[in-house]
């Protein structure tokens, strides 16, 4: 009996550490959104910001755009969730520049969270940036 109550504590806090917002990822752009340290009103910093996070995101119902140094990767469920991925200069444009290829399923980035306030159906929504410099912080797969 005492063996069981270790293993129920040891799951217990297994299980309330994967889910706190402290963890440095999150699956998806919803995976963000939902943190309870980037989830929050307009015109207020978020306490993710500033902080480094891992995104892993599926590539599905062409929900990448680019546009110069910045990949737009829109949740493929839902297009008004949006996160923008920004690549410093130290970052080579062939590790992202075909990321709009159909062979490419899935990427994972890490980079530093910026917020900024963004309108969606005319309601202001707290939306994100990662800031991505070396370029070890992302990767593109094909499976």
């Amino acid at each position: 009996m005492k063996y069981l109550a270790y293993i129920i504590s040891a799951s217990l806090l297994i299980f309330s550490s994967a889910c706190s917002p402290g963890g440095s990822a999150a699956k998806g752009i919803k995976g963000i959104i939902k943190r309870s340290d980037c989830k929050g009103p307009c015109h207020k910093t978020m306490g993710c910001e500033g902080k480094a996070l891992t995104l892993e995101m599926e590539l599905a119902n062409n929900n990448i755009m680019t546009s110069g140094n910045t990949i737009f990767a829109r949740d493929p469920d839902n297009y008004d969730y949006t996160v923008k991925i920004e690549f410093g200069e130290s970052v080579p444009v062939e590790l992202y520049g075909d990321i709009k290829n159909p062979v490419n399923k899935r990427f994972i980035v890490t980079g530093i969270v910026e917020g900024y306030d963004q309108y969606v159906h005319e309601q202001c929504t707290r939306s994100y940036i990662l800031k991505v410099n070396n370029p070890k912080d992302f990767k593109v797969y094909d499976k």
